[in-house]
């Protein structure tokens, strides 16, 4: 590359950080690309100014939350007001909006300064909303999103079954960047010392570390831990989202809460737990079609994991042999924790399936290329 490039992100969240966002930026950063991200602090508790790992963050508000809808769709166009007289005064290169909710200002600007724009689809939006809007809405949505994905330059998407989607609805130029987890590693000392944090007994430790939302069987495995159900093993769960408040205030002693954990944190908790969980709702089709991070993470640290039946992730581990599927919302969940405890043979071929695929298909070597090759298509600006 004769000169490095500007690149401008634009994301909804305040990057806490975002993992398949920071991911990306760093990747560009260590490729030479001079990356800022443009955030959304809708609780205007970050720092408005910060650099980590060679990324700059700007972050604006207006103040709303992630619990309303209605006050979401009022802020958000003042987001994207703030957001555009915020690049007034940068020279990007190449602006790349990260999901739905960004992509209206880049457009804008991208046709503006006749410079590319990539859009980064993290879900099939209006889907993923149909969790908290009515029918009406989520088809407003859903024309919107058809409409809107056409007009920029390249787009990326989180597996097959959402390229071929977009792809159908006239987005151009579309790659599939995974958001695989390099290989973990932590101290010894620190994934022992974690582990006997998980569980002082030593009974297997179950972990979901994640975005707390309804339809991903999180009420339904507190609640089956802290009674009867998986008595041979311990539940732990951390991350932040609109059940935190009601899954902190839950009691057993099989079961620990440990709300948010830093990015930086998760490959030691991943490598101290015994069997993972991350069991989507199929009802939903972005569920259905999704490639949750959770999968990769057990992989890359040979965990096996439990997911539902009928979706994108329960196909990827069957056909790899890195877990066991089960149906959404059913003892089968609890059936396969116990199928994995009593049977070590099913346990270890869990595991070394997990590290063969995430060494052979879904690392973040291998969709770090793809990331920089796209980019690479785009290194004169256009005419």
């Amino acid at each position: 590359m004769a000169e490095k490039k500007n690149i401008l992100m634009l994301l909804s969240n305040p990057f806490r950080p975002d993992p398949r966002v920071h991911k990306e930026a760093k990747t560009l950063v260590k490729a030479g690309y001079r990356v800022t991200i443009i955030c959304w602090d809708r609780e205007q508790k970050y720092p408005k100014e910060e650099a980590i790992d060679g990324i700059t963050l700007i972050r604006l508000g207006p103040r709303s939350n992630f619990e309303d809808t209605k006050i979401f769709l009022k802020t958000l166009p003042k987001f994207w007001k703030l957001a555009r007289r915020e690049m007034a005064g940068m020279s990007p290169d190449i602006i790349h909006a990260h999901d739905l909710d960004t992509l209206s200002p880049a457009v804008k600007e991208s046709r503006k300064r006749n410079i590319p724009l990539i859009y980064d689809s993290h879900e099939i939006y209006h889907e993923m909303a149909s969790e908290r809007l009515g029918r009406t809405m989520v088809g407003i949505v859903r024309r919107y999103e058809i409409g809107i994905v056409k007009k920029p330059d390249a787009v990326i998407c989180v597996n097959e079954r959402f390229r071929d989607r977009l792809k159908s609805w006239g987005a151009r130029n579309v790659t599939v960047v995974m958001g695989c987890p390099p290989k973990p590693e932590a101290p010894d000392g620190l994934v022992n010392k974690l582990r006997g944090e998980m569980s002082p007994d030593g009974k297997p430790a179950v972990m979901y570390i994640g975005v707390l939302e309804p339809n991903r069987n999180l009420m339904e495995l507190v609640e089956g831990f802290a009674g009867e159900k998986a008595r041979g093993a311990r539940l732990l769960v951390g991350g932040y989202g609109t059940l935190e408040k009601q899954i902190a205030g839950m009691k057993g002693p099989r079961f620990k809460f440990i709300g948010p954990v830093k990015p930086a944190d998760l490959p030691a908790y991943t490598l101290a737990a015994d069997i993972l969980v991350a069991v989507y709702n199929p009802a939903f089709g972005n569920n259905r079609d999704s490639a949750p991070n959770k999968l990769f993470e057990a992989m890359s640290a040979g965990k096996p994991i439990i997911v539902a039946k009928g979706t994108w992730t329960g196909q990827t581990v069957e056909r790899t042999g890195c877990g066991l599927s089960a149906a959404y919302g059913t003892d089968e969940v609890f059936a396969s924790i116990e199928r994995l405890i009593d049977d070590k043979a099913l346990y270890e071929r869990c595991s070394s399936n997990g590290i063969k695929a995430f060494n052979e298909e879904y690392n973040w070597p291998i969709m770090e290329k793809r990331l920089l090759d796209l980019y690479s298509g785009f290194a004169v600006p256009k005419n």
